[in-house]
């Protein structure tokens, strides 16, 4: 079985691919200097999917989490 995960756009870089408890995180460096660190699971198939995606970017030292219209913010 070969598997094709599409997670890049132009001028993106992958950073890093390593183990996190029981997904694998992928470290995108992205064009615009964010990095995104994807976790993928697997299906009870064992079809790779997205479970999150960790965004790190430029603020003042807060972590944002958001899930639809909700939007919890840290300091």
């Amino acid at each position: 079985m070969n598997i094709e995960i599409k997670i890049l756009k132009s001028g993106d870089e992958v950073l890093s691919i390593f183990n996190y408890l029981d997904s694998v995180a992928v470290s995108v460096k992205r064009k615009g200097g964010d990095v995104d660190v994807i976790l993928l699971d697997k299906t009870d198939e064992g079809i790779p999917h997205i479970a999150s995606t960790w965004t790190i970017s430029k603020g003042d030292n807060e972590v944002v989490v958001s899930n639809d219209d909700t939007k919890v913010s840290t300091f």
